[in-house]
């Protein structure tokens, strides 16, 4: 138990300090004391700052997975309402913990996709998982006749994400979380309608 609460303490101090900062302007050091671990500790658990690397984008698309999940499979509400309800969850987070409080995938996916191979893949199989999940809401979405049946599920999933990491880039430029918001506000007015 022990072992896993060190690690644990690890990668949350490196989740935090790399959305401060970024993965490459985090060093070792500074990690470990964040998380109040001596250095030996560091390479019991992982075998270099890349497999670290590897274990918090393992993690951190675990937690997505089951935010999607749990707002996914919640059948009191229709497709199109829990598409709605994701999206307006991710609005409640900017609100709650500020648009400086960012998701740690797409900012890796800016920083490393270049840099390492082993991590790029992870972050592809991080983003592909996200996108089957939305995909079939979308899918159900048409067979419940809430959504055009002529767009393709996995096409306008991935658009989403892309558009939603966009945005949320977007709010860093900006200081406001008006371009999360106004792109919410397009895709339900305009883009995931039955018109």
């Amino acid at each position: 138990m022990v072992k896993q609460d060190t690690r644990e303490m690890i990668l949350t101090a490196g989740h935090s300090l790399i959305i401060e900062k970024s993965y490459n302007g985090c060093g070792l050091k500074e990690i470990l004391d964040a998380a109040g671990v001596p250095k030996g500790s560091f390479y019991h658990y992982f075998k270099s700052k890349e497999d670290f690397g590897m274990a918090l984008i393992e993690r951190a698309s675990d937690e997505n997975s089951e935010f999607m999940r749990d707002i996914f499979r919640d059948r009191k509400f229709t497709p199109l309402a829990r598409i709605k309800n994701f999206f307006a969850r991710i609005q409640q987070f900017h609100d709650e913990e500020g648009i400086d409080c960012q998701c740690l995938i797409p900012k890796l996916a800016l920083e490393q996709s270049k840099l390492s191979e082993s991590m790029r893949g992870a972050l592809k199989c991080s983003q592909d998982s996200m996108n089957a999940q939305l995909a079939q809401v979308i899918n159900e979405a048409q067979a419940e006749n809430e959504l055009q049946s002529n767009i393709n599920p996995q096409k306008m999933s991935g658009f989403l994400f892309s558009a939603s990491h966009g945005a949320s880039i977007q709010m860093q430029v900006e200081k406001s979380a008006q371009p999360y918001n106004d792109f919410v506000d397009i895709i339900f007015k305009h883009i995931l309608t039955n018109n």
